[in-house]
């Protein structure tokens, strides 16, 4: 087995990392495939995390396999994201990772064993708490955000599927983050996290985060971690902004992915006010220190023709967005634009082509044609619009050649 970064498809994560889907399932991280990046036991069956401790899960086949992969230089196909991304020459998280946390490689690859087990280290905790949200973006569906659930079933739904009333029923209260044994596992690594990433849904309405605050503060561990969160910008509580002192730092990943009407159309109902207003409170709050602000855009068919636009009111703050391109679902991908209005994306990419991504977003939009997708796109475009009194040709007239 290969001992040294030699092998091209090495990821740190399956060495350092804890992470969960809203559903509570152990995980390899949020950019492998969904539903198929489950971590099981000998029977097939998936583990939980309010069921059972990360120690039992660490050494479990999917994970032993997966570091036995990356070890010898295969491909995860779980981790086909990241694959993707680089053909092009798109860092992918897989990259960023590998950069963030470096000084753990050495570590993780010596203390190995052939069969691939490795010593529990959680240093990267990332908690999806549920579906609890207040918006419902376009590119989501009930299974992240619980506004999704009634409207899931009246539409051309992305992947085919309705949900019974049971799932329904589920969906609309996912109360497994309530579970103490949660935070009892947990607990079992806080000695070794550095960061734990909250998110959902919309991690700030997820009220159950509070006994990790207090846990973590009562054990004097809250001082040595870092908290970071995805969030829409719509909600910051007074409550959690004093519990954010007690931490190293907070990192604040904010989801905008339009101006003004475009984000509003995207991230419905989003308020644009709430968004400004929000959005400048955390830059004051970055300028007192312990807090690192990021935007973070969800590149997608919708919004890649006028994402200038979000660029220069973005730039104001000093912030230019980080990319996230959108994978999921296929037919809101950058690649099912027609060639022409590629082209016509590239051209407004281009004054800002020295910024991280930019490039290599015009050249994954440029990479292949995706427009056997057209018709999903405008069936889920058409049906949307109509449940929500919305049109897309109002935010993005371009895309009329398209409907």
């Amino acid at each position: 087995m290969t001992k040294d970064l030699k092998s091209d498809s090495f990821c740190i994560l399956p060495w350092m990392h804890i992470a969960t889907n809203s559903s509570g399932n152990y995980r390899y991280c949020c950019n492998s495939t969904p539903g198929k990046n489950f971590i099981h036991d000998e029977n097939g069956k998936e583990y939980k995390i309010h069921r059972t401790k990360p120690e039992v899960v660490w050494n479990s086949p999917d994970y032993k396999k997966i570091r036995r992969q990356m070890l010898n230089g295969e491909k995860p196909k779980v981790c086909v994201r990241c694959w993707r991304e680089e053909a092009i020459g798109v860092k992918s998280a897989r990259m960023s990772y590998n950069d963030q946390y470096r000084a753990h490689i050495e570590e993780a690859i010596s203390s190995t064993s052939e069969d691939g087990e490795a010593p529990l280290k959680g240093v990267y905790v990332d908690l999806r708490l549920g579906n609890l949200c207040n918006l419902k973006c376009r590119m989501c569906n009930p299974w992240a955000s619980n506004q999704w659930v009634e409207e899931w079933n009246s539409l051309t739904s992305y992947d085919g599927s309705d949900i019974d009333q049971a799932e329904r029923d589920r969906l609309s209260d996912m109360n497994w983050p309530r579970n103490p044994k949660l935070w009892e596992h947990l607990m079992t690594v806080i000695d070794s996290v550095e960061e734990i990433y909250l998110t959902g849904g919309e991690p700030t309405l997820a009220l159950e985060q509070y006994k990790l605050f207090d846990k973590c503060i009562e054990l004097d561990k809250a001082k040595d971690i870092i908290l970071k969160y995805n969030t829409n910008l719509t909600n910051i509580p007074p409550k959690m902004v004093e519990y954010w002192k007690h931490f190293k730092k907070i990192k604040i990943n904010a989801s905008i992915d339009g101006f003004d009407q475009l984000n509003r159309y995207i991230r419905f109902p989003t308020n644009w006010k709430s968004v400004h207003k929000n959005l400048s409170a955390f830059h004051e709050m970055e300028k007192q220190g312990k807090m690192r602000v990021q935007v973070h855009t969800t590149v997608q068919i919708y919004n890649v023709l006028d994402i200038h636009e979000l660029f220069e009111y973005t730039t104001q703050f000093g912030y230019f967005p980080y990319l996230n391109i959108l994978n999921h679902p296929d037919y809101l991908n950058v690649r099912v634009l027609p060639d022409n209005l590629k082209q016509l994306a590239a051209k407004r990419l281009q004054p800002w082509i020295k910024h991280d991504k930019v490039e290599g977003l015009i050249n994954y939009m440029m990479a292949e044609d995706w427009t056997k997708h057209n018709k999903k796109f405008v069936e889920y475009t058409e049906s949307l619009d109509k449940s929500r009194n919305q049109s897309l040709i109002d935010v993005a007239p371009e895309l009329k050649e398209i409907l």
